[in-house]
């Protein structure tokens, strides 16, 4: 007599997958099926289920149970035996897509902020500039760098020698182009970007930003140390009959292999959006809201807002708001302001009053109004804080007083309440000044936590 061996692990496993899809089989099938065909599968899943449960389970024995319910299935389980796994793992990802739009819908929304426009208190993209050659990052540094701080890296790295130039395109110093496959938003969807002409002994070599970075800056910064890239002439001798049709960087001589210029971009805050604080409480003044524009130029034409420009485009937007239903809003300049030197060429510094009153209550609001009085008593003060005060210009320009539209107010034909918001980096946001008020069925929600990269900012935001 041949002496019965005892099952494996991996058949009793797989016994154990045959029994969960009898029952769930039975379950889900009892009411169509026929009383005999329910008989049977039953019998079998229970006479299965039995020799599962049994100290010393023999092969054969387990064999036997697992073909007779396997059988059984073949005849009544429909779709619930043999699955191919494409289709399981198709409803797996439908359920999982179903739960993230759930999620993003009604909970929380991820939001990345590409501008600087709330700088300080979040950062948009941000440079990090290599001024020498042998500081340029290896590659295992810059996978590092990318992980913790969404850092891309860029180098113009030359192919010629000779003197380094960058070519204008239209008077401008890039053309607009589309980032197509490997450089595309995940690889594939074309994206806007920048592209940038540089030229050294007649060779010309291109470079791609993010259309949102502000790259003139940079190159102002590498190559005279200055901000402002329309002043570079003045600091860097062009050469003689110089056109305009190029921008001569530097003085030195290049050669092949030189890296002209080499930075990473650093991601901008990647942020988790509350959309349920709002369905229960109003936005109130100080919260760092994120909302679209789409409906924004309408409800100002409909109101009657005398707007500097428009938007355009429905976007997301971040931006703090300074203003409720029916606030007042000033901006007043600090007389010495206009006669201290002051340097205005980003707009005049002024106070932000709401309500009769200087608006706070926020770091933001508080760290803007010290700022604008330092200018005013000293126009080289230092700021520690780096925010640069608020500037009065559009809507809010120096004494202007404006309203934030009401519901209530009969003048109102739309219905609807709006809210001012601005930029923390008031030098450097198109926001509320420019292109008016905020409908309140735009606003989503308010700036939760910043949840990636991983810097000091990392948390629950201001």
């Amino acid at each position: 007599m041949t002496e019965q061996q005892e099952a494996k692990r991996s058949q009793k496993k797989g016994a154990k997958e045959i029994l969960r899809l009898g029952e769930k089989a039975l379950a889900y099938r009892r009411d169509i099926l026929t009383a005999d065909q329910v008989e049977k599968l039953e019998s079998a899943v229970n006479e299965l289920k039995a020799t599962l449960k049994q100290k010393i389970i023999f092969i054969g024995d387990l064999e036997e149970k697992a073909e007779k319910l396997d059988f059984q299935l073949k005849e009544s389980g429909g779709l619930y035996y043999h699955k191919k796994s494409w289709v399981e793992n198709i409803e797996m990802l439908m359920v999982a897509a179903i739960v993230v739009i759930g999620i993003r819908s009604f909970f929380v929304q991820p939001f990345i902020i590409p501008t600087n426009s709330m700088y300080p208190s979040f950062y948009g993209m941000q440079p990090n500039l290599y001024e020498e050659q042998e500081d340029v990052p290896s590659f295992l540094e810059r996978g590092v760098d990318k992980l913790l701080l969404g850092a891309s890296h860029y180098r113009v790295e030359l192919e010629s020698s000779g003197s380094l130039y960058l070519v204008l395109q239209n008077g401008g110093s890039f053309r607009p182009a589309q980032a197509t496959f490997p450089d595309g938003r995940f690889f594939i969807i074309p994206n806007s970007v920048k592209e940038y002409v540089f030229e050294v002994g007649g060779k010309e070599h291109i470079l791609q930003v993010p259309a949102e970075f502000d790259f003139d800056t940079l190159i102002a910064k590498k190559f005279a140390g200055i901000e402002n890239l329309r002043d570079l002439p003045l600091i860097v001798s062009q050469d003689q009959g110089f056109t305009g049709n190029r921008l001569k960087l530097s003085d030195k001589t290049y050669k092949t292999g030189d890296i002209a210029i080499a930075f990473d971009i650093l991601l901008g805050d990647a942020l988790f959006v509350d959309r349920m604080t709002y369905n229960f409480v109003k936005p109130k003044a100080g919260d760092p809201a994120v909302f679209r524009t789409g409906s924004i130029d309408d409800f100002n034409r409909k109101l009657g807002t005398p707007v500097r420009s428009f938007i355009g485009e429905d976007k997301y937007y971040i931006k703090r708001l300074v203003g409720e239903p029916g606030d007042r809003l000033q901006m007043i300049v600090p007389d010495s302001i206009f006669t201290n030197g002051t340097d205005v060429r980003k707009g005049t510094p002024g106070v932000l009053y709401r309500n009769d009153k200087p608006i706070t209550g926020k770091i933001a609001f508080d760290e803007n109004r010290i700022r604008t009085e330092a200018l005013a008593t000293n126009p080289n003060a230092e700021n520690p804080s780096k925010y640069p005060g608020y500037r009065a210009e559009g809507l809010l320009s120096n004494r202007e007083i404006i309203t934030v539209p009401s519901k209530n107010d009969s003048t109102n034909a739309t219905g609807l309440n709006g809210y001012f918001a601005m930029g923390d980096n008031s030098t450097d946001s198109l926001d509320g000044r420019a292109w008016g008020f905020v409908p309140e069925n735009e606003i989503i929600g308010r700036a939760l936590v910043v949840y990636y990269p991983f810097t000091k900012r990392w948390g629950f935001s201001n």
